[in-house]
């Protein structure tokens, strides 16, 4: 397949590819031979119109250009051509937690507690750092991520844990506000007064940690039901 080029950016290999958007492993290229391996999120097509979900992207780069933090996917660049919008990313040569608790449930094995805990205080660290993240005139960012999953948990192959994915995360500064009693998030991760469509700080981040720990040491869902307004309930 031939290779793709965005800018500074040398599409590869496509990773992904979700409702909104494809992940590709790219390089970034430059003067005599400089070459840096990243990830780039491209907008879907379709999305190109779609001003809520475009605003919503800008504010996930804008929030998570200001987070540096070795438990973080760090974002590089946020980008725009005649045709999309994109995104540059850490890339992170490793593992979702999701695909890791499929395939222990899978072999009929639980993933051993020192792993969990060690997951589990590397995500502990990126939130931490995050709830208290402040912009450059030292103000609060009072970020909160807003859905924590194991979706969004990546090991990497030399065992560092990273948050990815802060698409729906909320901070004082957003310049698009979230519509009052519009729920985002995975609904079996929620906390209460997320499904409530209340207001949020950081707990709630760590009250869906918590149920993924859970979900960790015991191989199974803490909140499932047959449709998503059952497990709300």
């Amino acid at each position: 397949m031939d290779t793709i080029q965005l800018d500074d950016l040398r599409l590869v290999r496509k990773i992904a590819t979700g409702g909104m958007a494809e992940v590709w492993e790219a390089r970034q290229v430059g003067v005599k031979g400089f070459e840096k391996r990243l990830a780039v999120k491209v907008i879907l097509p379709h999305l190109n119109e779609n001003d809520d979900f475009i605003h919503m992207f800008l504010d996930e780069g804008r929030l998570a250009a200001q987070l540096n933090h070795s438990n973080i996917c760090q974002v590089y660049k946020l980008g725009a051509t005649d045709d999309f919008y994109y995104m540059a990313m850490e890339f992170i040569d490793g593992v979702g937690l999701s695909s890791i608790l499929r395939e222990a449930s899978r072999r009929g094995v639980f993933i051993p507690f020192q792993h969990c805990c060690q997951v589990l205080i590397g995500a502990c660290a990126g939130l931490d750092y995050a709830h208290s993240c402040k912009d450059p005139n030292g103000n609060p960012l009072n970020l909160v991520h807003r859905d924590i999953s194991p979706q969004n948990i990546m090991i990497t192959y030399n065992g560092t844990v990273k948050v990815v994915d802060f698409g729906i995360a909320k901070a004082a500064t957003q310049v698009h506000h979230t519509q009052v009693g519009v729920l985002k998030g995975k609904y079996a991760y929620m906390s209460p007064e997320q499904a409530a469509g209340h207001t949020l700080d950081g707990r709630s981040d760590v009250f869906a940690l918590g149920i993924v720990l859970w979900e960790m040491t015991t191989g199974h869902r803490l909140f499932r039901a047959e449709n998503e307004i059952a497990t709300l309930h």
